[in-house]
């Protein structure tokens, strides 16, 4: 009879827990060691604070200079600057202040370009990247396409309580895996992630890249659950800028993600 096993990891500043339902536990075993290496190797790519990250590197290079980077590296900006798009700026990655005033912030998401053969050319020097919003659901959706590869069909990846990935069932009776969203109770999730966002841990942490300054509002905390973790990871903390009518008319838009606020 299957059972679950799960393992422990800390990585990007973050507890992991992985839960994999195997009927072997050195099957099990194997399946969280190629789930941690995952973790590792995006962290060492995406890492601002590692200098020898590449994204450390691209904030190293001067004006016009460019650097071939990771595949991963490469397909998370990638991704950054699609949810960037779609969501008018409410999702910035490149975000910096000057400490001494708000109204020195600025975006360089139109500094970097993405050009072929994963380069990646940045058209002014100092250029402050941080994908902490991002880089959590990217390993987990790193994770997934490696266990399909693998036919490992029932697995729950947990990434600090705030970003999750659900592949299969808990058990043959359950119709996925239990899931906690706020006052919407447990949900079963399957074949999705879930990310949350919010202001409890931090306080009005979390800054309107359109403004430069903290964001006003009465939502505590939002979740948004859909198909990609990376997705999910960055759109949860977008939803915390973005009004209720831009929510809405993104998840007009994509249909396949839905944003929960409380």
């Amino acid at each position: 009879m299957s059972k679950i096993h799960r393992f422990d990891h800390r990585a990007m500043a973050t507890p992991w827990t992985i839960s994999i339902v195997d009927e072997d536990a050195e099957s099990a075993a194997w399946a969280a060691e190629q789930a941690i290496a995952v973790i590792d190797r995006v962290e060492e790519d995406l890492s601002r604070f590692k200098s020898s990250s590449y994204v450390s590197q691209l904030g190293r290079l001067q004006a016009e200079g460019h650097l071939h980077v990771s595949r991963e590296t490469y397909e998370c900006l990638e991704l950054a600057k699609a949810v960037w798009h779609e969501t008018n700026g409410a999702f910035d990655i490149t975000v910096t202040r000057d400490a001494s005033s708000w109204e020195n912030w600025t975006s360089g998401m139109e500094q970097f370009v993405l050009c072929e053969n994963q380069r990646i050319q940045v058209a002014a020097s100092g250029l402050a990247l941080d994908l902490g919003g991002l880089g959590k659901g990217f390993a987990l959706d790193e994770i997934t396409q490696l266990y399909q590869e693998h036919n490992i069909t029932s697995a729950f990846l947990d990434a600090g309580g705030s970003t999750f990935l659900a592949i299969g069932n808990e058990s043959a009776e359950a119709e996925g895996w239990p899931a906690t969203i706020g006052p919407y109770g447990v949900i079963a999730l399957k074949g999705q992630a879930l990310s949350a966002s919010g202001f409890e841990v931090q306080g009005q942490h979390i800054i309107d890249p359109r403004t430069g300054q903290p964001v006003e509002t009465e939502r505590q905390r939002t979740w948004v659950q859909t198909e990609s973790a990376a997705l999910a990871d960055a759109l949860s903390t977008a939803a915390l800028v973005m009004s209720d009518e831009e929510i809405k008319c993104f998840c007009e838009a994509h249909p396949e993600v839905t944003v929960m606020m409380g």
